[in-house]
């Protein structure tokens, strides 16, 4: 429901009122049009009505009011079965949607759109809660268990809002910056001024001039709402075709509703127009509006008498019917406004979804209008109620007989005292007799053990799954007892598996594709603890979508034991074959280790552990041996070593060279000095033995030069081999 602004704001943009919309048809259509809303509207509103019986019926049980007592003499206990079934329920289920932070995920297409879908599941599930999603859906919900059906509507919400402000002793510039703002208009202003005496340059005379220091103002600020908006909407506001297999498929659904002047000139729609069909007393005629007291049986049509124009009460009503209107031989899906008695068409364009999603916990097939817990209840709770007034009645019969008096003989006053010790005064001995009227509420407690059987059959609400009586499973093995919570909880888990497939995707596809639509800029948003920009234009419509819906025969403390072990042997993978490894990713584990804070009761898991790892790098893999470069490093080797041997051996030849010379030298020098003392002795001749050895030892030098510079050369011819 895209509301359009009041006729001010509209014309600073140049876009036309919509009630001048119907300037563009023919008179020949609109009439058509009208006889055709009219025929749908009446066979909608007799269908309607007719539920609206039972459920003005089931509203009643559920607040305690019946059945009805049978005399006004007997007892006017009520059960209520209906109510403590319900309240059992609601608890279940709206832990079961909102124990998780992300209600709703959208299904990324491919590997480039996993941001994105991120992004988008963040900000739908933001706009639900912005919304007041859990109180909305908290009432569908139970309209859907008391009443049949729950509706929540979803719209684009651009009407205006005024406000009136007053401001006092504000300075120039506040005053300067209210002025060009563009939403607001002054309605009434005062200046403060002040007197300054200045000199005049001029004549050096001195004069007196009024200068302003302060304002006060009184502003209209007037603003458009401007965002997606979700509202639960009563059943019996809510008409559908009769022969509708489904609300989607329906080819009627209205919406009507009571409003006031002032809110359809909100909504921009002609002020004179609207005061033309607005209601001028407190109530409405019966084909215009009437509740039944399908909501509640404290409401009814009554409006009050109201003075001011602007509050005068307006049936509106928003037709979706298959209607031709283009021509084109192809009914499509028409939105059509309304408002007053005689279906005065106001607006009317093609429209392609529709605004309203239904909500049932057990659908019938091929109806629209499914079947609900007081349809299961309301027969128990007559039978109870009636039952416990017998015993009440029963024992209020034995505790207070009935008298046989002898008539003149008693004080009848005294007879119909039941205060406790009071005399009965009697003439004569023996002239009251009491009735003996046993007690036999006991006879019926078998009765009500058996009502209560049938309800937990029907509900699957019982004292032991409720956890209320410690005597109901006293005695039973764990197997019995796992299979009676176990029992209860996969009732409630499919009450919950169709609202999760019937409203549930159908409520966040178009919240999705509303803030796609009417998105005209990026917009700043805190999601998961940080600012982050959010651009809808570049969204999918027809992206999928997953509802968190736990469905499974296993309870919370067997669903823990599976994820503590689970996360056990991922951790040992982890440990064993590192983060990289093809069975366990660390998104996996911190996917385990979310879903046990989740079912702990902790709503946000980003407040404990962070699911948004970035992907690990991948670890470097050891190259394989290539057999030919095994060959040439081997060759290298060995060449390697072979020069160093060759460096070796040169060494080892030099070192014997030079021994071999040192060994002669020796020699010779000994033979020498043998000599001269043999020639000294013989001839008495002196031999200059040390100038010899000094010849001997330049000699020797020059040997060990050469060696060392041999050696050296064969050391580079080596290494350069």
């Amino acid at each position: 429901m895209a509301y359009t602004n009041n006729k001010r704001l509209l014309e600073e943009v140049d876009i036309e009122v919509v009630s001048d919309e119907i300037n563009s048809i023919e008179e020949t259509d609109i009439e058509d049009l009208q006889s055709v809303l009219k025929v749908e509207l009446d066979d909608a509103s007799d269908f309607i009505d007719q539920i609206g019986e039972e459920r003005a019926e089931a509203t009643n049980y559920y607040l305690g009011k019946k059945p009805n007592a049978t005399s006004s003499l007997q007892s006017e206990f009520v059960s209520t079965d209906l109510r403590d079934s319900v309240l059992f329920l609601m608890p279940s289920i709206m832990r079961t949607f909102f124990g998780t932070k992300k209600v709703v995920e959208f299904i990324p297409h491919d590997a480039n759109d996993i941001e994105l879908a991120k992004q988008q599941t963040d900000f739908v599930n933001y706009t639900i809660e912005r919304s007041n999603g859990f109180s909305v859906l908290y009432d569908a919900f139970k309209d859907a268990l008391v009443r049949k059906t729950g509706f929540v509507k979803a719209y684009y919400d651009d009407s205006i809002k005024a406000t009136t402000h007053h401001f006092s002793d504000l300075s120039q510039e506040a005053y300067t910056a209210l002025l060009l703002d563009e939403d607001v208009e002054i309605v009434e202003e005062s200046i403060n001024m002040q007197s300054m005496t200045i000199v005049d340059e001029m004549t050096g005379e001195e004069m007196t001039q009024e200068t302003p220091v302060s304002y006060d103002l009184t502003v209209r600020r007037v603003t458009a709402n401007n965002k997606v908006c979700i509202e639960s909407v009563p059943p019996e506001e809510v008409l559908i075709a009769r022969n509708a297999r489904d609300l989607e498929t329906s080819s009627y659904v209205a919406h009507r509703m009571i409003k006031s002047v002032s809110d359809l000139v909100a909504m921009g729609y002609d002020e004179d127009e609207i005061q033309e069909h607005a209601g001028s007393s407190s109530t409405f005629d019966a084909e215009t509006y009437e509740e039944e007291e399908a909501r509640s049986p404290l409401d009814s049509s009554m409006y009050p008498d109201a003075d001011n124009a602007y509050d005068k009460k307006v049936l509106y009503i928003e037709h979706y019917v298959n209607y031709d209107l283009d021509k084109d031989g192809i009914a499509e899906r028409v939105r059509v406004c309304t408002v007053g008695n005689g279906l005065n068409i106001v607006n009317y364009d093609q429209w392609d979804e529709l605004p309203i999603v239904m909500f049932s916990m057990d659908p019938e097939p091929h109806t629209a209008i499914g079947s609900c817990v007081s349809d299961y209840l309301i027969p128990i709770q007559t039978a109870k109620s009636q039952i416990m007034r017998d015993t009440l009645d029963s024992l209020g019969h034995s505790i207070f007989p009935r008298m046989a008096v002898v008539e003149g003989q008693v004080n009848i006053d005294d007879v119909l005292n039941t205060d406790i010790g009071q005399p009965i005064r009697m003439r004569a001995p023996g002239m009251v007799q009491p009735f003996s009227i046993p007690f036999v509420g006991k006879e019926a407690f078998p009765v009500l053990s058996y009502l209560d059987d049938a309800k937990e059959n029907r509900t699957g609400v019982s004292k032991a799954s409720a956890g209320l009586n410690a005597d109901a499973l006293q005695s039973s093995t764990k197997a019995a007892v796992s299979a009676t919570m176990s029992g209860a909880q996969g009732r409630v888990e499919l009450i919950c598996r169709h609202f999760a497939e019937g409203g549930m995707k159908t409520l966040f596809k178009l919240v999705n594709n509303l803030i796609i639509k009417y998105a005209d800029k990026e917009e700043i948003v805190r999601l998961n603890n940080d600012f982050v920009a959010v651009d809808p234009r570049y969204w999918e419509l027809d992206k999928d979508l997953v509802v968190n819906v736990a469905i499974s025969k296993s309870s919370d403390e067997e669903k823990m034991q599976v994820l503590g072990m689970v996360a056990g042997k991922q951790e040992q993978i982890l440990q064993m074959l590192g983060p990289n490894n093809p069975m366990v990713t660390m998104n996996q584990y911190a996917n385990t280790l979310a879903k046990v804070i989740e079912m702990a009761g902790f709503k946000d898991v980003n407040a404990f552990i962070n699911t948004d790892i970035p992907p690990m790098p991948p670890q470097q893999e050891e190259k394989k041996a290539d057999p030919a470069e095994m060959l040439a490093q081997a060759e290298i080797h060995k060449a390697n070593v072979q020069a160093e041997k060759a460096v070796i051996d040169a060494e080892n030849d030099r070192l014997k060279i030079i021994m071999d010379d040192d060994f002669k030298r020796d020699e010779s020098e000994a033979d020498i000095r043998l000599k001269a003392a043999e020639l000294n002795a013989k001839y008495g001749a002196q031999v200059n033995v040390a100038e010899i050895n000094a010849l001997m030892e330049r000699d020797r030098e020059t040997i060990r030069q050469i060696a060392k510079a041999q050696a050296q050369g064969l050391f580079n011819g080596s290494g350069n081999g």
